[in-house]
């Protein structure tokens, strides 16, 4: 028992299983906080005030930390800095929400958690290129998946604190944030323990199509601009780097518009469309035992369509979100990085003809909703991680040059002072690459996510209206 108990204890200190730990609680608290703020909407604002304002709030800051920061950002990153700015912003954002009830200090409260939890997922996701590419791609998988238990966390704590009320119920969870400080303080090790501990397990996590990686030849060569910094995300000492300018940036992010940004907001925009604007209008007669026994446990009055839709729809998000980290599937290869979207698309085509015309077949209709919006969160979370594991793992698309000095057992060729020099300088410039490359995609999906957000109310009054000329009125009852 105690040697179990001991081999229990060395497996959770592991620097690869801290490195796992620390990147899923990582997305799994960001993400919770907006999910809290989209679940509590309907109780933080009088009645009468539309809860879209609760939702535009909630995203729009995100979208724009997620826009501008990777371009405003000079030379490399600040993560000890960064990540306890976006944890103060986040336990101040929830005070204020909780403790100000003013429809204009709470609207403010939100608006400040959203734009650090946008900022956190930034950082966390550059934070993530500082590993060799097969650490890379783990903490990219384990954040992904984080990010999509997010979503069942985040509901399932405000519905634990919602008796408590508006007040006492966010003051219980604003210590929230805290838990990511203590995550990067704590649990998560340095970038050299990782990959040391990679180089004793020789590949034992080989997830996805990844090709072999030389830990001497990855992105931590960046340097940090604080020493504690640099120890922890580096393992070397300080050096010197220009930063990148903006044109620098641009010519970055050219390539990658068509292959990651512009297929990962068509997939968000289709998605989020689909579950603000078609799914409240999914209702079909009430189920029964006799002809759907199941059905008619958790469906008991209309207005339970779209809760469990979203129930259902987070579960296999969660489930497409961890299918690098837990299930070890292969990442979507670059080339087919636009199925999803058009996936999607065709998703939102049939269920919003669906609503309109009602072509299901009556005995299966409902069931066949909640099929295709199981489909809908799989397209989705699997876009997500891949296009973000993709961009971890791909040291390519830097333009610095890669010098990397001989290392065979101090034998071959020495290089001098000033080829070490340059060697350094090449490494840190291709890190903040790197950096940039992995953080500009951010804005895909919630850019995705706020045109959705304004194209869904008028269509989901459209898609009632039309129902109702047909002879059905189950939209206006609920």
């Amino acid at each position: 028992m105690k040697q179990r108990i001991q081999r229990s204890f060395n497996s959770l200190s592991h620097p690869i299983t801290r490195q796992s730990i620390a990147f899923f609680l990582f997305g799994t608290i960001n993400n919770a906080i907006y999910v809290v703020i989209l679940t509590a909407a309907l109780e933080l604002i009088p009645k009468g005030t539309p809860t879209g304002l609760v939702a535009f709030f909630n995203i729009f800051p995100a979208l724009i930390a997620k826009a501008i920061w990777p371009y405003v950002l000079k030379g490399t990153v600040r993560y000890t800095r960064r990540i306890w700015s976006c944890v103060s912003m986040s336990f101040v954002g929830l005070l204020v929400i909780a403790l100000l009830p003013s429809l204009y200090t709470r609207l403010a409260g939100i608006a400040l958690a959203s734009f650090s939890s946008g900022l956190g997922e930034l950082t966390f996701l550059q934070l993530s290129t500082r590993f060799s590419r097969t650490g890379a791609g783990r903490a990219v998988g384990w954040f992904s998946s984080g990010t999509g238990a997010a979503g069942l966390v985040g509901a399932s704590a405000w519905w634990i604190v919602r008796p408590l009320g508006v007040t006492e119920g966010l003051l219980s969870l604003s210590f929230l944030p805290v838990g990511m400080g203590f995550t990067y303080a704590v649990i998560l090790t340095s970038v050299q323990a990782v990959d040391d501990a990679e180089e004793d397990a020789k590949g034992s996590y080989e997830p996805l199509q990844a090709e072999a990686f030389d830990v001497g030849d990855d992105s931590e060569g960046e340097e940090e601009s604080e020493s504690s910094d640099n120890a922890r995300t580096t393992g070397r000492a300080p050096s010197k780097s220009a930063a990148l300018s903006l044109r620098d940036k641009i010519e970055l992010i050219k390539p990658m518009l068509f292959v990651y940004i512009v297929p990962l907001v068509m997939v968000y925009f289709f998605e989020y469309t689909i579950n603000q604007g078609v799914a409240p209008t999914l209702l079909y007669p009430l189920p029964t035992r006799s002809n759907h026994p199941l059905l008619s446990l958790v469906i008991k009055k209309l207005k339970d369509y779209y809760p469990f839709y979203q129930l259902t729809y987070q579960t296999f998000v969660f489930l497409s979100r961890s299918s690098i980290s837990i299930f070890r599937m292969p990442a979507i290869p670059k080339r087919y990085l636009w199925v999803p979207a058009i996936l999607q698309g065709l998703l939102l085509i049939i269920l919003t003809t669906e609503s309109i015309y009602a072509w299901f077949r009556a005995s299966i209709a409902s069931p066949l909703s909640i099929v295709l919006v199981c489909v809908e969160g799989l397209a989705g979370g699997s876009a997500y991680v891949s296009v973000f594991y993709q961009i971890g793992t791909d040291n390519k698309g830097s333009k610095a040059e890669r010098i990397v000095p001989s290392r065979q057992n101090g034998q071959g060729h020495e290089q001098n002072g000033h080829d070490e020099q340059e060697t350094e300088a090449s490494e840190a410039r291709r890190a903040q690459e790197h950096e940039f490359r992995i953080g500009c995609v951010g804005v895909g999906d919630t850019m995705g996510i706020m045109a959705a957000a304004l194209f869904s109310m008028p269509l989901e009054l459209a898609l009632c209206d039309a129902q109702v000329q047909r002879g059905r009125d189950l939209c206006k009852q609920v």
